[in-house]
């Protein structure tokens, strides 16, 4: 408990927000802001997050004079027209984004059952997707985050079932016999131990907004965005991350916005790879990840307080450019396609596709060369240790 009450930040307090929210109006954010394009400022936003979970949250009960599922519908409108690509061109932008994820962080996990996931370690990270894709690849970010955690890179792994594709990180996980609602204890032990724990995102004892997106909606929305940042790793220990960006959005605009979370200590992030991959040279769509493919990777790097954009490519990582091809299109098929990347059965683009991603993961966590991170990746694939460490895991994590 001392743990927690040192790591709280001042926020708005419930009268503040009463306060604030009698001049709140969906319908002035749609006319006003959304459609015309112009995003919300740090605290308007800011509203709109509270609002969104205040039909889930009873504690938000008194805050805004609305009935609750009319609430549900219009948070629902407004996360929709304002998540497009012209909005997100604005230099306003990360402003917007930042206000959001900042009351989900306060006011969803922060008045959650289970509250923030707090190991006995000093940082972890976090290499989520916001999802969205126009090309279909493997669940990339989850077999990398297992192999890293095989390599005691500690990985406090956030995702959902899939929504704009049959297999999300939850639905692989589950294929491998993954208990993917563990209580949070038993997933904080795991961390210590395994160097990996799974949180799903439809798991409410830890945050609510992914029932509206996942039970109401059924859409892609602004929570393409939130899911994957809202991680309930405390923030204050997720030091490190990679975040792969949708087509709707550039990767320096959430690095800004991740910047203005850090200046206003919601967020403590030090070092952070922002990346959108492509698969074909004329980057006609994409990918959230890195890419080996023709059309390389564009990558904005946080670290301390700046941003730096560049762009990476396969031969980057001593790898050759990489021939796309779709995983197979069942839930269980594309699962176990997956599975037998772990067990060394692939040896082409997807698996050199999983290096890349791993090989960011080393970087970020060990400052070696990405060429490097590559190899290191390859050998650790390669001695079946990420499929030792999970079988572990989920052993581990069926003793609530």
């Amino acid at each position: 408990m001392k743990r927690e009450e040192d790591m709280k930040r001042k926020q708005y307090s419930i009268e503040e927000l009463t306060e604030l929210a009698k001049e709140f109006s969906v319908k002035q954010i749609l006319k006003h802001n959304a459609y015309r394009n112009i995003p919300l400022d740090f605290t308007t936003a800011y509203l709109l997050g509270v609002y969104t979970i205040f039909p889930y949250r009873p504690e938000l009960s008194e805050v805004f004079d609305q009935n609750k599922p009319v609430a549900e519908k219009q948070s629902i409108a407004a996360l929709c027209a304002l998540h497009n690509q012209e909005t997100y061109r604005k230099p306003e932008a990360p402003e917007q984004i930042a206000g959001i994820l900042a009351a989900i962080f306060d006011y969803d996990i922060g008045l959650s059952e289970y509250g923030f996931l707090l190991p006995n370690l000093k940082w972890a990270m976090d290499n989520c997707g916001m999802g969205g894709d126009l090309f279909r690849t493997p669940n990339v970010s989850t077999i990398s985050a297992l192999i890293a955690a095989a390599d005691r890179i500690p990985m406090a792994k956030h995702g959902s079932p899939g929504n704009t594709d049959s297999t999300g990180s939850s639905d692989f996980l589950e294929y491998m016999g993954v208990n993917l609602f563990a209580n949070k204890r038993r997933i904080e032990k795991a961390l210590e131990k395994f160097y990996f724990g799974y949180t799903d995102a439809l798991d409410t004892r830890y945050k609510v907004i992914h029932t509206q997106t996942h039970n109401s909606a059924h859409l892609a929305h602004m929570n393409d965005l939130i899911g994957p940042v809202t991680n309930p790793l405390h923030p204050k220990l997720m030091k490190a991350r990679v975040l792969g960006v949708n087509h709707l959005i550039k990767p320096e605009i959430v690095a800004d916005a991740y910047l203005i979370l850090n200046r206003r200590g919601v967020t403590s992030l030090k070092h952070g790879l922002f990346v959108r991959g492509f698969v074909t040279k004329e980057r006609d769509g994409g990918i959230d990840e890195v890419s080996i493919f023709q059309g390389g990777t564009i990558v904005a790097e946080l670290k301390g307080n700046k941003i730096e954009t560049y762009e990476l490519h396969a031969d980057d990582f001593g790898l050759k450019t990489g021939i796309y091809y779709e995983p197979p299109r069942g839930k269980k098929e594309k699962a176990e396609f997956g599975k037998m990347i772990l067990q060394g059965k692939v040896t082409d683009s997807a698996r050199d596709l999983i290096l890349a991603n791993t090989a960011v993961l080393e970087y970020l966590a060990h400052g070696i060369t990405l060429k490097d991170g590559v190899e290191k990746a390859r050998n650790v694939l390669e001695s079946q240790k990420p499929l030792k460490n999970l079988r572990e895991y989920c052993e581990f994590v069926k003793q609530n």
